[in-house]
């Protein structure tokens, strides 16, 4: 018999919309770039940061495409 309180799917696992998960890591991307002491650290998470804006700008352009 299945726990009625346990969602279905993994148990004790969360879902987390791709959105919301690429938001959170461009924000500590960004918070890297200016509290590491690393500039190797902070140049890349500036890439990484840049580069995760661009993906999250086409998902959201990919959205409103199909939503015409």
């Amino acid at each position: 018999m299945t726990d009625p309180k346990q969602p279905t799917g993994k148990p004790g696992r969360t879902s987390v919309p791709t959105e919301a998960l690429l938001r959170a890591v461009r924000d500590a991307s960004e918070r890297l770039t200016r509290f590491s002491r690393s500039p190797e650290v902070r140049r890349e998470a500036g890439n990484v940061a840049q580069a995760v804006g661009k993906l999250l700008d086409a998902i959201r352009r990919s959205g409103a495409e199909k939503e015409r």
